[in-house]
């Protein structure tokens, strides 16, 4: 059996992180010892194995509760889930990265490099099949997509430009700016306001695990910091105190 703290060390994450996994109902104790002290046992490492895996895909961890608590879950196809998932990124990174190479050789005049070899190992439908692949089955990922094919283009464009002024509102282009300052607070609001007008519906908490996910992946990431260098980590730590403030 693990205290928290050796679980915690094991893993390489914070017992703060277990305590909320536990909240959640992602990775309940093995037992509870006399003194109130979790304990973890071996099946308890493998269920933390199965969240961290699929939080490194980028799955909410709301909806990782979801997929481990479906009934027939199957562990080892999981993992072997894991396995193809991780494989086709490391493929795609790869190519991206020999894509990067023949630039920088090219433009330092090394290289002629093709037009065609410019755009290697980019495929944005393929962004489109993972996140299918990953979300499908949420009741999320479906109402998004219901409600996005019913917007005309029109209505479409309106969206992200409005999506994209709250953005630059929440990351704020002033350098003396915090998370907690009322102006970067009301923009998280009418930022989780838009989310559940436009695309669907979720509790507060949840927004913190979007934020999470904004800062991992640097698909979302790039979109912060282009408005400013951290902005995406500002913006955790704004979701983060604002999800604090609106907790029941």
């Amino acid at each position: 059996m693990y205290s928290i703290k050796e679980i915690a060390d094991l893993a390489g994450v914070t017992t703060r992180t277990l305590r909320y996994y536990d909240q959640l109902g992602l990775l309940n104790p093995a037992a509870v010892a006399e003194n109130g002290y979790r304990l973890y046992d071996r099946e308890s490492l493998l269920r933390l194995q199965q969240v961290l895996f699929f939080k490194e895909l980028g799955v909410a961890l709301r909806d990782i509760q979801s997929i481990l608590g479906r009934p027939g879950f199957e562990p080892l196809q999981a993992l072997e889930d894991h396995r193809n998932a991780i494989k086709n990124r490391i493929q795609r990174l790869g190519q991206l990265e020999k894509t990067l190479d023949k630039t920088i050789t090219s433009l330092g005049g090394g290289y002629l490099m093709r037009d065609q070899e410019l755009f290697e190992g980019f495929d944005e439908t393929q962004y489109e099949d993972e996140a299918r692949e990953l979300w499908g089955y949420t009741n999320q990922y479906q109402e998004s997509q219901k409600k996005w094919t019913s917007y005309s283009q029109e209505e479409k464009e309106h969206i992200k430009q409005e999506g994209s002024r709250i953005t630059r509102l929440m990351v704020t282009e002033n350098p003396e700016a915090r998370p907690g300052d009322p102006d970067v607070q009301q923009a998280v609001g009418d930022y989780y306001a838009y989310l559940n007008t436009y695309f669907y519906t979720f509790e507060v908490p949840f927004l913190l695990n979007l934020a999470e996910m904004w800062v991992q992946d640097p698909r979302f990431k790039i979109n912060y910091e282009r408005i400013r260098e951290g902005g995406a980590a500002f913006v955790r730590d704004a979701v983060q105190v604002y999800c604090d403030s609106h907790q029941d």
